[in-house]
């Protein structure tokens, strides 16, 4: 699996990577919902949000995102 930075022109994805795709090849998309993830309350959940520093999720959504972006996932 290769994660590829894309944009929506209106009609289709469009890769920012030169890769080369077979026609028909099956995709996962996942859309990034910035106005969502700007406006919504972070918080912590699950067992380890006893032990979570909730100032700390930008900065680990940010490394998040770098990782994808130069494809190391």
């Amino acid at each position: 699996m290769v994660a590829v930075k894309a944009y929506y022109n209106g009609t289709a994805f469009i890769p920012l990577d030169k890769r080369v795709f077979k026609v028909n090849q099956q995709a996962m998309i996942v859309v990034s919902d910035e106005e969502t993830l700007k406006t919504e309350k972070k918080s912590c959940r699950g067992i380890a949000s006893q032990y979570a520093n909730p100032s700390l999720i930008s900065r680990e959504q940010e490394v998040a995102a770098n990782a994808f972006s130069e494809g190391s996932v």
